[in-house]
């Protein structure tokens, strides 16, 4: 009967596995005395002595697996391993189908005590055993449990479809099981900076009728966190002080219990500026801690690193070094350097010593650089796109090489991180990552340059948003550039495209532009030649005709063909070509096999369609499509452009110019598409704050192509669809454009997007790109229905002439600025025309003398009318002669 009692214990106390890691349980949770277990195991230990019989052996394991689970939820993990270690030693010999859960209990408390790898080996044989009896309540728990050790390790990509498995697993009605699962959930979310999804998992979970006041606090607390991080701070600070008293009062018996609760309530107060406060609560949370499992803890780096962030913001840096550097020990002992957590803390380890000025900051920011790449590495390897993003966003990889002032550290980190999940989506070679400043040195010749630029957050005591560009040249080692800040760059872009869009009114029949603004468009180009394009001109060597130039977050928008210098001489007549590239690694491609007049192309354009009768209601989208308008230039263009194509080339237009149409065709050697585009710029919750691609994913939907039906959307229409002609990127990516040389987006704003710092710009030309395409033109504002056909003409022609687009769509653009820039209003119109085009590529810089190319023959209808006459009286009057006489 005594062996039955023990039997149906252990299974009782089993269940507190499910509160792994030690996690609290509430005051009402009832279990035996640790001293009443205790005299259970010496009775057996006697009982085994004298026989040493197999009932004798199991019934002293149970004793002590029940003794081992008491203690580790107790907070004596040491005294738990013992007894767990020597109840799974005689179960694996006497008693082998009772050893499983015993060995939970030990894996657990490993993991307890930080022994990370020895516990996911651990479980790792707990779930092949288990995984044998699929209806095993346990097998959830198990699968759980893994799920939360590879969160600690850094596995993220493991942790979600362990969680889907255990969901999956566990019994409908078990919502504490789930509520718990959902709570790891949100930490996996949290600590990849999906703050939105960590945010929705906690809410889901509070959501169900579990029990464990102990579980509920927590995923309050995180909760919180997660709102805090998305921005709603007075909400999350208010919800963590009521959290960390209610833990205290909660768990007074057992005060490390607290500590999460603590830790985060000291987290939002140093956020809010209450640096002395958050460092007194992290100052009480080492010292429980400590006391609890001594100084050599993993649960200890996250305090240290909260305090010595404290004390950092205080001044305090020769403290805040010694704390941030104890965090960062415990980090490379316990965890692998991919671990998130162990980034922040090392680099909040390399900010303290530029701060501080130590000699060792250049040592600790190549360090941290080294492992915050091996994590992108990881999260390219097997994250999703949207997790990659937010890493991006998070995880800041240049502003610390930037704070140094070297331009190697600086060069290096650009050409290894721009643009890598682009990279990715293109399956481009992995030894492309490896590149340095010197292979990209070596793809320039006399009189080119390349220019990498960064925005990047200064290490003053109030941080600024601003910009910096490495120069490379054919020799010579690189040199950084200090550019204008990123509050300077919005006001002069804004003042630019609040003139366009009035210029662009004015100039209209059908809207009243209103006032106009004070600003013209010289001194604002100027403003922006002066702080982000003069101190690159400065460094740039005589004779440098020749430029491949990879812009960062909202210099994607800066309209370079028309900066002016002082003496309002236009960028485009100052150099033969500023040839626009993604990343540096995009120099190391091979060259485009495909000549521009090597195949046919593919022409699609729309002068009218067809547009939904049914009211907007407010969708922004729909809004969007209603306001379209007729583009009758565009038939002038396909005329022009049949004039140039190769032979058999593609036309198709109004109702041909179809989402399948454009499906069905193969990949032609140049894709020209006039048409309407579209984007719609997302709300953020903050614009301090990284933007969260969770919480705004339909960011990655904001912009797209209409063709012929596109218009006619309804409001109950699908998100996506393959034959509703209207493209989101998504869908462009996906198009067969794999040996496509060049795509033209002859669209209104076919060029805006939603910058993200150190990737690039989420958008069409980002699209077109993954499609296949080599080289993307398109428009960063509206363009001129009137003037676009006779722009594209004349870029065709010189394209084809050099099989250099880039330089050919320069060259162009110079023509047609140079020519208005002695007059302020003809240069705006011309700004409006001309300017708004740029040409992307993934290319090598592809260089040439100025491009000749005969301009076509104007013809005067009134000329052609003279001009023919005679030789139609001539040829009349020779009829008439031959003609017999009746």
């Amino acid at each position: 009967m005594a062996a039955k009692i023990l039997t149906i214990l252990c299974a009782a106390l089993f269940s507190l596995l499910l509160t792994s890691p030690a996690e609290p349980l509430g005051p009402s949770y009832e279990f035996p005395e640790e001293k009443e277990l205790e005299s259970l195991v010496a009775e057996w230990e006697v009982q085994f002595e004298k026989d040493s019989a197999a009932e004798s052996a199991q019934q002293l394991a149970l004793s002590l697996q029940a003794l081992g689970i008491i203690e580790r939820q107790a907070g004596k993990p040491e005294e738990a391993l013992a007894h767990l270690s020597r109840a799974c030693e005689l179960l694996s010999k006497y008693s082998p189908a009772l050893l499983t859960d015993a060995l939970e209990a030990k894996a657990l408390t490993l993991q307890d005590l930080g022994q990370l790898e020895a516990a996911g080996e651990a479980f790792r044989e707990i779930l092949a055993q288990r995984i044998h009896t699929p209806s095993d309540p346990k097998l959830a728990a198990t699968l759980d449990h893994l799920a939360l050790n590879f969160l600690y390790r850094g596995r993220y990509p493991e942790v979600g479809p362990l969680l889907d498995r255990a969901e999956a697993t566990a019994p409908p009605g078990d919502h504490d099981f789930r509520a718990r699962v959902g709570s790891h959930r949100a930490r996996l979310f949290h600590t990849l900076g999906s703050y939105a999804r960590a945010e929705n998992s906690a809410s889901n979970a509070l959501e169900l009728s579990f029990k464990d006041p102990g579980l509920r606090l927590s995923l309050r607390s995180q909760l919180a966190l997660s709102q805090f991080r998305l921005g709603k701070t007075d909400t999350a600070r208010a919800a963590t002080e009521t959290i960390a008293k209610e833990a205290r009062e909660l768990f007074t018996e057992q005060p490390f219990h607290a500590v999460p609760y603590l830790n985060n309530h000291g987290a939002l107060a140093l956020a809010h500026g209450d640096a002395e406060a958050a460092a007194n609560v992290f100052l009480e949370v080492l010292e429980t801690l400590s006391k609890k499992s001594g100084t050599d803890h993993p649960s200890l780096i996250t305090p240290l690193n909260n305090l010595g962030v404290a004390l950092q913001t205080l001044g305090n840096y020769e403290a805040a070094a010694d704390i941030l550097a104890r965090a960062a020990d415990l980090q490379s002992r316990h965890f692998p350097p991919t671990h998130l957590s162990g980034i922040e803390t090392r680099r909040n380890l390399a900010r303290n010593a530029l701060l501080s000025d130590s000699p060792d900051a250049k040592k600790l920011i190549q360090e941290v650089s080294n492992h915050s790449l091996m994590a992108l590495d990881l999260l390219i390897r097997e994250g999703s796109e949207k997790e990659r993003l937010n890493f991006l966003g998070r995880f800041d990889l240049i502003s610390l090489p930037c704070a140094t002032g070297n331009p190697v550290i600086i060069a290096d980190v650009l050409i290894a991180s721009k643009a890598r999940l682009l990279d990715a989506m293109l399956s481009a070679p992995e030894e492309k990552t490896t590149a340095t400043w010197q292979h990209i040195q070596s793809t320039l010749t006399p009189g080119t340059a390349f220019i990498d630029t960064c925005r990047f957050t200064t290490t003053s005591v109030a941080p600024e948003e601003t910009y910096g560009a490495i120069l490379i040249l054919p020799t010579g080692p690189p040199q950084w550039i200090p550019l204008g800040s990123d509050a300077e760059l919005e006001k002069w872009l804004t003042a630019f495209h609040n003139r366009l869009a009035w210029l662009s009114h004015s100039l209209s029949e059908k809207e009243n532009p209103g006032s106009a603004p004070a600003l013209k468009l010289r001194p604002i180009l100027r403003a922006l030649y002066r702080g982000f394009w003069q101190p690159i001109a400065e460094k740039l060597p005589p004779g440098t005709e020749h430029i491949a130039f990879s812009p960062d977050s909202r210099l994607h928008f800066l309209p370079l063909a028309a900066l002016l210098d002082s003496a309002n001489s236009p960028l485009s007549s100052q150099h033969l070509q500023i040839a626009t590239v993604t990343s540096a690694r995009d120099l190391l491609n091979a060259a485009p096999q495909t000549a521009l007049s090597a195949k046919p192309w593919s022409v699609l354009t729309l002068s009218q369609f067809p547009k939904s009768s049914a009211p907007a209601n407010g969708d922004p989208l729909l809004s969007i499509l209603s306001g379209l308008q007729p583009m009758p230039g565009t038939k002038k263009e396909a005329a022009i452009i049949s004039a140039i194509a190769p032979r058999d080339s593609s036309f198709r237009t109004g109702s041909e110019a179809t989402e399948t149409s454009l499906r069905s065709a193969s990949a032609p050697a140049v894709l020209h598409l006039g048409c309407h585009a579209f984007f719609m710029p997302g709300e953020t919750s903050s614009a301090n704050l990284p933007v969260d691609f969770d919480e705004n994913a339909d960011l990655l939907f904001s912009g797209g192509l209409v063709l012929y039906n596109g218009a006619k959307r309804s409001p109950d229409s699908p998100l996506i669809s393959s034959a509703d002609d209207l493209l989101f990127p998504e869908e462009i990516a996906s198009l067969p454009l794999q040996g496509t040389r060049l795509v033209t987006l002859s669209s209104c704003e076919s060029g805006a997007g939603t910058p993200v710092a150190g990737e690039g710009l989420l958008g069409l030309r980002r699209a077109f790109a993954i499609a296949g395409a080599r080289e993307i033109a398109v428009a960063l504002w509206p363009v001129a229905d009137d003037s676009t056909p006779d722009f594209m003409d004349r870029f065709y022609r010189l394209a084809i002439a050099s099989d250099r687009p880039a330089q050919a769509l320069w060259q162009t653009q110079a023509e047609f600025l140079s020519e208005a820039a002695a007059e302020p209003e003809a240069y705006e119109l011309a700004v409006l025309r001309y300017a708004p085009f740029v040409l992307s590529q993934n290319t090598p810089l592809q260089t040439g003398p100025t491009i000749e190319a005969r301009k076509p023959f104007p013809v005067n209808p009134l000329l052609l009318i003279f001009g023919t006459l005679p030789i139609f009286l001539f040829l009349s009057a020779r009829l008439f002669s031959h003609k017999k006489p009746t």
